[in-house]
């Protein structure tokens, strides 16, 4: 397997994330892009171009393979007439490719760089390629690309027994299994350094977390987790605290654990025997944690600073129908996203944290569980659309959307942060 390194001699517009100033056009209006490439590449120009595709940042023009393979010089202008605001040049290097982005309008190469690569187009040096998609991207727009990333996933058989935690690539290649096989899971969260997931996992009628490494699969049991019914474990942006729900006869709360010493478990909400609080999910600074809690009469949405204090509600429900499940901070942290169910059904929505108001994102089907990807525009979610629990991805600011293609019965996805070359 060749080693992978980041993106060599990128000019600082590019690792500063700045905009190389590609026309756009109209407001709204998708920049045409092309991906030409070298004999021997077609594969890796299609996966790019895939990858660009499913940003929703571009319009991606399709060419025969004849007419995107280059043979001499590249012939930026004969891409303009296509429509083309870029065009991305890839061509053989020792041990790799060198890329090059043009601007259509003028001829010019505005980034350029040269990455060690296995061009077999196959697990990690599929991932690589999907960091060059990334760096085109943010090229381009300054904004992170969300190619090289993985979702978690719980699968459920055909009979509707449990399969386990899965992995899957973003653009629907590449699943692995990453629980072992057998016994029951839910809840799986990545861990902000993205090569360890966590779990929940059944044990005697016990949810009993667990922290695995993705590189080695080695287990490590959160203590205090070994009794009563542990889930919807989240884990702080840096890393060093998990909050998670404990269910038992005296209800449902919130409890937090120091996850660097693996020690010291406090209960983070108590309003009463029998209440019902639950699913937290971190802020970006790791200050404020927002949840679910039913004080109100129905499941609703509530925020907390990160030490339980200052518990107070997000949304206010004339509907007395209306419950929010399964939030999840947005990364930029402006936004949290969540399931609700209303009489029409259960629909995944979006609360704009600053102005407090809410728009419903799906409209068909019954969708649920949604996570935010790294650019905080898509998320994923399992969504019942085709007829049977399969995930999808929307994007949250033009609505499309697609499938990804995982077997029938996956649900709770976790999508991940974005992946360095190092990661497993």
């Amino acid at each position: 397997m060749a080693v992978l390194v980041p993106l060599l001699a990128l000019p600082l517009a590019a690792q500063d994330g700045v905009r190389t100033g590609i026309s756009y056009g109209p407001p709204g209006v998708r920049p045409g892009i092309v991906v030409a490439a070298a004999a021997g590449l077609d594969s890796v120009r299609v996966i790019i171009e895939r990858d660009l595709t499913f940003s929703d940042r571009f319009e991606v023009i399709a060419l025969p393979d004849s007419s995107t393979r280059i043979t001499g010089a590249l012939q930026v202008g004969i891409y303009k007439l296509l429509g083309a605001a870029a065009v991305v040049e890839l061509q053989l290097a020792p041990g790799g490719i060198e890329i090059k982005l043009y601007d259509a309008s003028t001829g010019t190469v505005t980034q350029q760089g040269v990455r060690p690569l296995d061009r077999g187009g196959v697990g990690e040096s599929r991932m690589a390629i999907h960091r060059v998609s990334d760096e085109v991207v943010e090229w381009i727009t300054g904004a992170k690309g969300i190619a090289a990333t993985r979702i978690l996933f719980k699968l459920a058989k055909a009979d509707g027994t449990d399969d386990g935690i899965f992995r899957i690539d973003s653009d629907g290649q590449n699943m692995v299994r990453v629980s072992r096989a057998g016994g029951i899971t839910q809840s799986p969260v990545w861990h902000p350094d993205a090569t360890r997931v966590a779990y929940t996992e059944m044990r005697d009628h016990v949810g009993t977390i667990i922290l695995q490494s993705l590189a080695s699969g080695s287990r490590v049991t959160i203590p205090t987790t070994t009794t009563a019914q542990n889930y919807t474990a989240a884990i702080s942006p840096d890393g060093s605290r998990m909050a998670f729900t404990r269910s038992g006869e005296e209800g449902s709360d919130i409890y937090e654990v120091n996850l660097a010493q693996m020690c010291c478990v406090h209960r983070l909400t108590t309003v009463g025997r029998l209440a019902i609080n639950l699913s937290p999910t971190y802020s970006p600074d790791g200050k404020r944690i927002a949840f679910i809690s039913q004080r109100g009469g129905r499941p609703g949405l509530y925020v907390m600073d990160a030490d339980g204090s200052g518990q107070q509600a997000l949304i206010f429900d004339t509907d007395d129908t209306a419950e929010s499940q399964a939030p999840e901070w947005s990364p930029d942290g402006t936004k949290i996203v969540f399931h609700r169910d209303l009489a029409g059904g259960r629909q995944i929505n979006v609360l704009d944290v600053a102005r407090g108001t809410v728009r419903a994102l799906t409209s068909t089907g019954r969708n649920e569980d949604p996570s935010w990807a790294p650019d905080s525009r898509h998320v994923v979610f399992k969504s019942s659309r085709s007829g049977r629990d399969r995930l999808w991805v929307l994007d949250t600011e033009t609505s499309a959307s697609r499938q990804i293609s995982t077997p029938g019965g996956a649900r709770v996805p976790a999508w991940s942060p974005s992946l360095r070359a190092t990661t497993p």
